[in-house]
């Protein structure tokens, strides 16, 4: 079955006598099969910024994967990332492989619908600021969510969040005359 189709899938077998020979019960020499599609594709998303410390006031680039491990082909699914107000001025851009399409380009909070065939993904790379007041832990968090209509058997691994330990580091200095 296509990684793509939707619907029903409709299948008809005949069979018919030769020539000269009659059937006395020619009702019963089709017969249809009738299967309801039920699209099903493993959607999963990673995120990682490769640290687990950073520096408030500094800057933190996040590479966010969404991927598609079928079997079924996906239209229209959702990653999101609601980044926190701790990191300032947002930007992200993805780039899409193995014939998925994605957003090329945005800032702030990530709302993207990307589509992706079985084997494809959507790669997400997110810089920002922390900001220089940010105290405790940077946590952030991205999901991927299918579509309605297409059942993802292990939706535990649709959500990712990174946490990075916020370590203030500051080069004071004095003078005295």
């Amino acid at each position: 079955v296509s990684a793509t189709a939707t619907g029903s899938l409709v299948n008809t077998a005949t069979v018919a006598p030769p020539g000269g020979i009659t059937d006395p019960t020619p009702g019963n020499n089709t017969a249809t099969d009738t299967d309801t599609l039920s699209p099903t594709a493993d959607l999963s998303i990673t995120k990682t910024d490769g640290v687990t410390t950073a520096v408030p006031g500094s800057g933190v680039t996040y590479t966010i994967v969404a991927t598609n491990a079928g079997p079924s082909a996906v239209t229209g699914a959702t990653v999101a990332d609601t980044f926190p107000a701790t990191l300032t001025g947002v930007t992200w851009s993805c780039v899409a492989a193995g014939g998925g399409s994605c957003t090329a380009s945005g800032s702030g909070n990530l709302s993207d619908t990307v589509n992706l065939p079985a084997g494809a993904t959507a790669t997400y790379t997110v810089t920002a600021t922390v900001s220089a007041t940010a105290t405790g832990s940077l946590v952030n968090t991205a999901t991927v969510a299918p579509p309605v209509g297409i059942i993802d058997p292990t939706p535990g691994n649709n959500t990712a969040t990174d946490t990075d330990t916020l370590s203030p580091t500051a080069d004071l200095s004095i003078t005295k005359t």
